[in-house]
């Protein structure tokens, strides 16, 4: 089960806001000592939270199950800057536009006869992203049964999150360079031709939309920071948690 950068950030801003909602509700409890602690929706949020770390495990060992032994493997393959061109010979009739730049550089493919090695390196991606999601749903869970239990600001809550915060950013890290090396070994698996020949003295167009030749592997890499950003929240959100648990002992030194 891999999430692509647009669902990760779609995943980010959802935790946040489940994360405002639990502050909201464990404030509302600090604020009236005769409620009961957590509430309707706290409950609710620590089940749907069980049911998303369930779910996110199941996939996970699935697919890692699927890279490993499966006889096909989807692979995003990063490949140079490429676009179809046609001979010179073929001229298309009223084109609306011309393409001057620009093109593919990856394409989600599904490959047979990995090698092993590049199975693990991809299976290793798979799990860190996994691990960084199931982590994402376990401190929801915290949170919800700290707002019940009517300690939010608990010492063990921020340790908890500080913790989370490191794996977060250690996770999301690991996860990209083994997706980035997984998918660079597979290009050279596909790609990697080192000779060619042709059968026949000319190729033979039936449609213009077949595409002749094959784009080049690129070795570029590039990170997305937002699990070092998610980290960083984390972290202060647990000073927060902190800051709130000395006023809450200072609140009941007065009383």
């Amino acid at each position: 089960m891999v999430f692509s950068t647009g669902w990760s950030w779609l995943i980010v801003v959802a935790v946040l806001a489940v994360v405002a909602m639990i502050l909201f509700m464990g404030r509302r409890t600090v604020k009236d000592p005769e409620a009961v602690a957590g509430g309707v929706m706290v409950r609710a949020t620590r089940r749907i939270a069980w049911l998303y770390v369930a779910a996110c495990v199941v996939g996970g060992l699935s697919t890692a199950a699927t890279i490993v032994w499966g006889d096909a493997v989807t692979v995003r393959l990063p490949v140079q800057e490429f676009w179809p061109s046609l001979p010179e010979s073929v001229e298309v009739q009223n084109p609306l536009a011309v393409v001057e730049g620009g093109g593919f550089t990856g394409a989600d493919v599904s490959l047979s006869g990995l090698a092993m090695q590049t199975r693990i390196m991809l299976m290793v991606a798979g799990l860190a992203q996994t691990a960084l999601f199931v982590v994402v749903g376990l401190v929801i869970i915290r949170m919800c049964s700290s707002v019940m239990n009517k300690t939010l600001f608990g010492a063990k809550l921020v340790r908890g999150v500080q913790q989370v915060a490191g794996v977060v950013m250690i996770g999301g890290m690991v996860w990209q360079i083994a997706q980035l090396f997984g998918g660079t070994m597979a290009a050279n698996e596909v790609l990697g031709a080192t000779a060619w020949g042709m059968s026949g003295e000319t190729i033979e167009w039936t449609d213009i939309h077949n595409i002749v030749g094959l784009p080049q592997i690129a070795y570029s890499w590039e990170f997305n920071f937002w699990p070092i950003g998610i980290g960083l929240v984390l972290m202060v959100l647990a000073e927060l948690f902190r800051q709130g648990s000395k006023v809450q002992k200072d609140t009941a030194g007065l009383i």
